[in-house]
């Protein structure tokens, strides 16, 4: 039986903000049923590469595959198994939460039979019963990024992408997060989740890439990287980090190509 694809290719990305390099050469592989975490610095990238992944930003050059399908030229269709949680969330502070949950389960099209029990599911694993009926615009900073994590995993999404998820949230918050993450991957979806919380990203990911400048400085697991910055055995992610981030030069990167035609058929 032949191997599913990969649930995310990233090939060679190229990202630069009116000439200033934002993401060189970038190349990542997200497997399937695996959390993998993207670390750096302000500034290294991480976000610009998400952007472009959920189609918000084209790439000046590279190729991106969710789930085997090329999509640059259908910049649409796999939107549907995708779900996203950005940095900087903006939420509709007049909705309640329940009914901001629904107009977004509407769109995803999910069926009203089920719509209902899985936002009480979310709603009840995220501690937010008792306050689904208020207005957003009442929410804690902390109450609003649970209420977009849950949209965000509202639909079951087959890749979940998560730009700083925890920022904000309580200590129960935090682990009701991440449970529903790790049971994302049990259904046999994937996540890549970006966060400076390190302590939270050596727990909870596979793999790792730790992006710096633009590039990807080291990636594989904690022991990989460990391995990558002549760190002990008993290195913490934290430590290995800052060797690499601090320590390790990261070589100039070549030119970047020319952007790839949308038409071409060439692989």
């Amino acid at each position: 039986m032949q191997a599913p694809p990969p649930a995310l290719v990233v090939e060679n990305l190229w990202k630069r903000y009116d000439g200033r390099p934002a993401v060189e050469g970038v190349s990542i592989t997200v497997r399937t049923g695996e959390v993998f975490g993207l670390i750096g610095p302000n500034g290294a990238g991480k976000t610009t590469t998400l952007k472009i992944v959920v189609g918000l930003l084209k790439p000046d050059a590279g190729r991106v595959f969710v789930d085997g399908h090329d999509i640059l030229p259908d910049p649409y269709a796999y939107k549907s198994s995708v779900g996203y949680l950005p940095e900087a969330t903006t939420l509709p502070d007049y909705l309640s939460g329940t009914e901001f949950l629904t107009f977004v389960g509407r769109l995803r099209e999910i069926p009203r039979e089920v719509l209902g029990a899985r936002i009480s599911e979310l709603l009840r694993r995220l501690d937010l019963v008792g306050r689904e009926k208020d207005l957003i615009v009442t929410y804690s900073k902390g109450m609003r990024q649970k209420l977009a994590f849950a949209a965000s995993v509202l639909h079951n999404p087959k890749l979940l992408i998560l730009d700083e998820p925890l920022i904000g949230v309580d200590p129960a918050g935090q682990k009701a997060i991440k449970e529903e993450v790790r049971d994302v991957t049990r259904r046999g979806g994937s996540v890549i989740v970006s966060t400076h919380m390190l302590d939270t990203a050596e727990k909870l990911c596979d793999r790792l890439a730790v992006m710096h400048r633009g590039g990807i400085a080291a990636m594989g697991t904690l022991a990989d990287l460990r391995a990558t910055a002549r760190a002990g055995e008993d290195a913490t992610l934290e430590d290995v980090f800052l060797r690499l981030t601090e320590e390790a030069a990261v070589p100039a990167a070549p030119e970047a190509p020319q952007r790839r035609s949308l038409n071409s058929r060439g692989r």
